[in-house]
């Protein structure tokens, strides 16, 4: 059952003991006065050499993945955990966008009044994505569980690559003029990850299909992700009072967190599904190992 899931389990298992080290830096390397990073901590450095080594694994994982599959057959299944993972992920993904709005718009009061605009222009729009991201989540499963993709239902990979480059715009808008690079570095190669990893779930409907690139940047993204957020959580457990997530920013983790659920999920069924096909016969992939799948997506018909 596991011999080709390595990826799946590696970002799970790399996000967790990532979050452990996540958590012992935010716990022990920020002065507790003024929230600064402390140079030449240990447990900042560990932290950096597994992600680089677990980062160099998932390459080296997801360069033997093939597949000549339609894009349902690859990411979708009938299975009631499947549907339900979807569907909750989804849901909790639109709670957090609903949940996001009234918060920030309470916070932005704060702010100056020149800085206001830029971050309504952002941050409205985000929480609205994360809304209609989350639906569109809960529309792929049901989607996927049929086994048909039509033109219509195609459309609704777009939205969550929308949400996840509108995450990485308000990560990067709300930490730019921070000099504390170690608080907020994760995070932002996290959501550079989700990006990448929806980007090509897109391309594997709406362009030439790359399956490769959707498993390496899933895995990195879900294995970041948990590093960040429940390293954070890990910390407040140890005595974490350093660094403090404002709401605002736990509930963008949580977000986060709802959209690597459902990479992982998508992850655990595509490697399964790609991955054995390198043990096979090279005559559905030519001699060189190229790939040509088959078209099969509803969105090339359109």
């Amino acid at each position: 059952m596991f011999e080709h899931r390595q990826l799946p389990l590696l970002a799970a298992a790399g996000g967790l003991a990532g979050a452990v080290l996540r958590a012992m830096q935010l716990a022990t390397g920020f002065e507790p006065m003024t929230g600064l990073y402390i140079q030449g901590g240990l447990w900042g450095r560990l932290l950096a050499v597994l992600l680089v080594g677990l980062g160099l694994l998932c390459v080296f994982f997801a360069r033997r993945g093939q597949h000549n599959a339609s894009f349902e057959t690859l990411f979708g299944s009938s299975s009631d955990l499947y549907k339900t993972i979807l569907a909750f992920s989804g849901l909790l993904l639109a709670a957090g966008g609903a949940a996001w709005l009234p918060i920030e718009l309470e916070a932005v009061q704060a702010f100056p009044e020149d800085t206001s605009p830029w971050i309504l222009a952002l941050e409205i729009p985000f929480g609205l994505l994360c809304v209609a991201a989350g639906l569109c989540l809960v529309g792929l499963g049901a989607t996927l569980a049929r086994g048909a993709v039509t033109a219509r239902s195609a459309k609704l990979v777009l939205p969550p690559l929308f949400w996840a480059a509108f995450q990485l715009l308000v990560v990067y808008r709300q930490y730019c003029v921070s000099a504390n690079l170690a608080l907020f570095t994760l995070e932002i190669f996290a959501s550079i990850a989700c990006v990448m990893a929806f980007y090509h779930f897109a391309r594997m409907l709406y362009g030439r299909p790359a399956p490769r690139q959707f498993t390496f940047w899933a895995a990195l993204g879900v294995m970041l992700s948990l590093s960040d957020v429940l390293g954070y959580c890990f910390s407040l457990a140890l005595g974490n009072v350093a660094v403090r997530w404002t709401l605002g920013a736990l509930v963008r983790g949580g977000c986060l967190m709802m959209g690597c659920v459902f990479l992982l999920t998508e992850l655990w069924l595509v490697t399964g599904r790609v991955f054995p096909a390198v043990a096979g016969s090279t005559a559905a992939h030519g001699a060189d190992g190229a790939e040509e799948p088959e078209s099969g997506g509803a969105a090339e018909e359109a």
